[in-house]
């Protein structure tokens, strides 16, 4: 859920640490200007062993191309279209119901195959400024880790499906692939 990573949306959101999130970090912060009342998380827990959400996997989508030869709207394109396919293969998902437009040319030739291997698993999502670490809540099995430059692209989804979050990552299993989170 986008709001947990950024703190932001308005709600109060628990993390760890027993640190609130809400409405402050929306008006006062971003990722680049750092908030009059400082960072959600403190620097060394960042730049360390990084800050963990219990969240849930809901499965990756092939990328065939590189996004760097993309434009910002197609890569936003692709991020939501990711989502939604996910959204509608997974049975119990939220916005999976909602009719949508089937994917348009461009975008068909730029996804590939679903791994739904984990979908609808809740994982513990740890952010850290090296990288992005997904772990089975319950076996503890590592689903990927991605070190912050093999992440080409992040986006949250549109307004049906507004509380996933997804990221384009290259790894040795999935290849290039675009992770979807919840």
């Amino acid at each position: 859920d986008m709001n947990k990573l950024s703190g932001g949306g308005g709600r109060r959101t628990r993390v760890e640490g027993g640190q609130l999130g809400g409405e402050e970090w929306t008006r006062h912060g971003s990722f680049v200007n750092k908030p009059t009342r400082g960072w959600l998380h403190p620097n060394d827990k960042v730049m360390g062993p990084g800050v963990s959400y219990l969240v849930r996997y809901m499965g990756c989508v092939e990328v065939l191309q590189s996004m760097r030869a993309l434009d910002f709207n197609t890569r936003t394109q692709v991020t939501r279209e990711a989502i939604s396919l996910v959204c509608d293969a997974v049975p119990g998902a939220k916005g999976a119901t909602r009719r949508r437009k089937p994917c348009s040319r461009p975008l068909s030739s730029i996804l590939g195959r679903s791994n739904l291997k984990f979908a609808g698993m809740p994982i513990t999502l740890t952010v850290s400024t090296s990288s992005l670490n997904l772990m089975a809540a319950d076996c503890k099995q590592i689903i990927a880790n991605h070190h912050m430059q093999s992440i080409s692209f992040a986006s949250g989804g549109d307004p049906d499906t507004a509380e996933y979050v997804a990221y384009v990552a290259k790894d040795p299993v999935n290849q290039r692939a675009c992770h979807i989170l919840e």
